[in-house]
């Protein structure tokens, strides 16, 4: 099972690099990495990111927009030229931990072909202080309650490609949120969910 990691980027190259340090680090392999800046000014110090973890991960691709078109918008470029069957949308200031795709990747190779997203618990830090946790354990046919409340953190999403083309993507219109929007769209299109209750992803 092929994944596709989809990361937005905009003028945090140092922040890219920390990401792409704990995706380097997972135990699970089989996967490409499409980074999509958003026209930043430092298109050299991208580069050199993006050159220095091309040798661990041979998969790595980056692409930049012609002009400053919003995070939603990258995402959506980066799922469409995304060649895996799931994708993992995380962005550049958050971190995975290294079992974070192997976990979600058991859980959709036991599970119904209804399945279109799996998340996992998450920890929002600031300032280097945990002041959040995520750790929902809401799942299966979730359309009401993803009504009432984004219990779903973004950095953790692992989606099937075909749920979110169907969906109709990242409403790129959209200010805010665009995150419980999309997963509102999926859930609502008739794919279920399911949760790894294991703190795996960083929301920094």
């Amino acid at each position: 099972m092929k994944i596709s990691v989809v990361i937005p980027t905009y003028q945090r190259p140092e922040l890219l690099r920390r990401l792409l340090h704990s995706v380097q680090g997972q135990t699970y392999r089989n996967f490409e990495v499409i980074v999509v800046d958003d026209h930043s000014n430092d298109q050299e110090s991208y580069e050199r990111v993006v050159a220095e973890f091309s040798k661990t991960l041979p998969q790595l691709s980056y692409l930049r927009n012609d002009r400053n078109l919003g995070a939603p918008h990258s995402r959506n470029r980066g799922i469409k030229q995304a060649s895996g069957e799931w994708i993992a949308l995380v962005d550049d200031d958050d971190e995975w931990l290294p079992e974070k795709l192997a976990k979600q990747v058991n859980v959709v190779v036991t599970n119904p072909s209804s399945l279109g997203l799996v998340y996992t618990w998450a920890k929002a830090i600031e300032n280097e202080q945990v002041v959040w946790i995520y750790e929902s354990d809401i799942e299966g046919d979730v359309r009401s309650q993803i009504l009432l409340d984004c219990f779903i953190p973004s950095p953790s999403v692992l989606a099937k490609r075909e749920a979110l083309l169907k969906a109709g993507l990242f409403d790129e219109k959209l200010p805010s949120c665009q995150d419980w929007d999309m997963w509102t769209r999926l859930l609502h299109a008739g794919y279920t969910s399911a949760v790894v209750r294991d703190f795996l992803a960083i929301y920094h």
